[in-house]
């Protein structure tokens, strides 16, 4: 009910006074209560203070005294607080994350996006002189130690607001001679320095406010979920009643005391004429208490595994700024595609729960300049390997996906053509000190004599590992590493390393013997993608100071490190359904209808990983599935069946999405076309077979 003004106002029970104990930073709880000796020298101390600074030629005498060692007053500017960095998607609109350091959330607010009531009653119950005093107020001093002497306690603070910005920013807190006298002499600097609405505007942005909150601003987000503009005068009062002590007026913890504070405020800005009587009591009688209309800190990360790899990218580039520099970052995540992504991951390892499938994920990029537009780092929050980022931090073996490197290392060396006939047969091969090597092929058996395409494209694993031996299994080693996919190797600590002399490797490396990442596949199917240029993972479209001005945009042109007739050459033989009858028949998840479209599976031979992977000239997509703990999936389980399908769930939505229809490739000028049994065929020049 609101009363009026003429009524005689409801007094609140006495209470001991709480005084303020707030900081800049995390980490300065409520000191213990002082002893009869030390209220006894604070009120010496400060009264000396106050005699000290009587008269204002007292006052510009000591602040241009010599005191040697003083901090900088220009420090408050040139050295700003941490502040939250945030992370956007591709809009600019969608908030996917808040990055700050545990237990301190920051966002500076110029004066004027405050709003009105939030400054107004600040000013009103901390220092209702603020706007004529010159940093210090002598009589403020001198009436707070006269009121200690009486109460025989610490009850009254005698500091502006000038001063109490220099304890947070400059000198930090203490109750010494020397420290008040420092703090004084930089009031009176600072107040020198610094316009009032300067002045307001960096302790407003410095002050805490409890359960994480450092700013006005920061505080109207955390507590009220909205800019401190769009305060209401209960809300505002609220909240600047908290700095007096933020954990024992906490108003989640202690709703009570933090009313009874926000009366006083109001209390304070009646004196004053900010606001009416009325007003203060409608204000008052406003309900604003948790959990339905005031709130605590809250985590946003909407996209964890993308977040974890942007936040990654960021601290490499700008060091400890990444996560308390104030930075906006426009990402490149779809959101549109990311949600078809987690569904096509999510429903494929449902489908599959009965082979003991229960984790995967996925990456997706635009071949044309690099950008993740989709990153599914795990099947969902509940799934058994959720903790852990599939998409980009922990290698697993791609099984035979990591074909494509040995095919193109073929086809680059001019040794072999899409057309050279490989022995499908038994071979063994001996590693020196290791047992001898002696690849089967998936269905067990062997095929005779097979084209080099159709090889690849029935993942014939015997005829892999003739071509690997042929052009030197150190050569697809570099090769993978050109296209961005450099293969892992576990050393016996568990660390992986990816930088082994390339004659470290031996032949089950074509099989996926070494382990690879959905990020580095995605990236290396987007080099074939492009033509044969590289364009490395981008994850932010933009990135700017808290200036507002851009501190970094991609600027990568790609790298060509593949001729432009070998990736061609590649994508026809990864693209032809023909290809891959013998093993996967007429249709299967590797094609997508009404679109070209180039794709490679890959599965271990214990059925621990199930890849897919594959693009078109505008999308390329890596898929992972398995099991965070290494454990198999149920014998049978291959990709074909547990990976393939969430890739083309996948891709065939997103390229719907992305309005984009059947899209291929030209050949390349210095191509040699032929027709062979009714199929075109394509050679580098001087490779094509006479007939040709």
């Amino acid at each position: 009910m609101v009363r009026s003004p003429a009524a005689p106002r409801r007094t609140a029970p006495p209470r001991r006074s709480i005084r303020r104990r707030a900081s800049a930073y995390p980490g300065h709880g409520v000191r213990p209560r002082r002893g009869p000796r030390r209220w006894v020298l604070r009120a010496i101390g400060v009264a000396g203070v106050a005699v000290a600074m009587l008269g204002s030629t007292v006052v510009g005498a000591v602040a241009s005294a010599g005191f040697s060692g003083l901090p900088s007053v220009g420090a408050l500017v040139t050295q700003p607080l941490p502040s939250d960095t945030l992370v956007y998607d591709r809009t600019g609109q969608v908030l996917l994350a808040d990055l700050h350091p545990a237990g301190y959330q920051h966002y500076q607010y110029g004066l004027a996006a405050m709003g009105r009531y939030l400054p107004a009653a600040t000013v009103a119950v901390e220092d209702s002189g603020f706007w004529t005093e010159r940093g210090v107020e002598p009589t403020s001093i001198a009436r707070a130690a006269v009121a200690d002497l009486r109460a025989h306690s610490v009850v009254q603070g005698g500091s502006t607001i000038t001063q109490q910005l220099v304890k947070l920013r400059l000198v930090g807190d203490g109750s010494s001679f020397s420290r008040k006298l420092r703090e004084a002499v930089l009031a009176v600097r600072v107040s020198s320095a610094y316009t009032k609405s300067q002045i307001l505007e960096m302790y407003l942005n410095a002050i805490s406010y409890g359960n994480t909150a450092y700013g006005g601003g920061t505080a109207a987000r955390v507590y009220f979920h909205r800019e401190p503009g769009q305060l209401d005068l209960a809300q505002a009062a609220l909240l600047a009643g908290l700095p007096q002590n933020p954990t024992l007026l906490d108003p989640l913890a202690h709703w009570d005391a933090a009313k009874e504070r926000q009366r006083e405020v109001l209390d304070a800005m009646v004196r004053v004429r900010d606001i009416t009587a009325q007003e203060a009591d409608e204000a008052y009688a406003e309900d604003l208490s948790p959990p339905a209309r005031l709130f605590g800190p809250t985590t946003v990360k909407l996209i964890p595994g993308f977040v974890d790899y942007v936040s990654a990218e960021l601290s490499s580039r700008f060091g400890a700024m990444a996560i308390q520099g104030g930075l906006r970052v426009v990402t490149t995540l779809d959101l549109g595609l990311q949600d078809i992504a987690q569904r096509s991951i999510a429903h494929a390892v449902q489908a599959s729960a009965e082979r003991d499938l229960t984790d995967g994920a996925l990456v997706a990029m635009d071949p044309r300049s690099g950008q993740v537009v989709a990153m599914v780092d795990s099947a969902g929050p509940n799934a058994p390997g959720s903790q852990y980022d599939f998409a980009w931090d922990v290698p697993r073996s791609p099984g035979s996906s990591f074909k494509v490197f040995t095919y193109t290392t073929a086809i680059e060396s001019r040794l072999y053509t899409m057309l050279t006939p490989v022995d499908d047969a038994p071979l063994t091969v001996s590693v020196p000190g290791q047992p001898v090597y002696a690849p089967v092929d998936f269905d067990g058996r062997n095929h005779g004599v097979c084209a080099l395409q159709a090889c690849l494209g029935n993942s014939l694993n015997i005829p892999a590992v003739r071509v690997e031996l042929g052009v030197g299994v150190a050569s697809v080693v570099r090769t993978a590493r050109r296209l961005a996919a450099p293969p892992y190797r576990q050393e016996a600590a568990g660390r992986f390393t990816a930088d082994d002399p390339p004659s470290s490797y031996g032949p089950s490396l074509t099989l996926g013997g070494y382990g690879e990442t959905p990020l580095q596949m995605a990236t290396a199917v987007s080099a074939l993608a492009s033509g044969g240029v590289l364009h490395r993972p981008v994850s932010a479209l933009e990135v700017r100071g808290p200036g507002g001005g851009p501190v970094y945009r991609p600027t990568e042109d790609g790298q060509r490190v593949l001729d432009a007739g070998t990736a061609f050459i590649v994508s026809q033989m990864l693209s032809d359904p023909h290809n891959r009858t013998l093993i996967f028949g007429a249709s299967s998840p590797l094609t997508l209808p009404g679109r070209h479209v180039a794709a490679k599976t890959g599965t271990t031979d214990d059925f621990t990983d199930g890849w897919t992977v594959g693009y078109t000239p505008s999308l390329a997509a890596a898929v992972w599935m398995g099991n965070a703990d290494g454990r198999p999936m149920t014998p049978g389980s291959d990709s074909a069946v547990v990976a393939a399908p969430a890739w083309n769930a996948f891709m065939q939505g997103a390229l719907d999405w992305l309005g984009r229809g059947d899209e291929w490739y030209q050949v390349p000028p210095g191509l040699v076309t032929a027709t062979v049994d009714g199929h075109e065929a394509y050679f580098l020049a001087g490779t094509a077979p006479p007939a040709a």
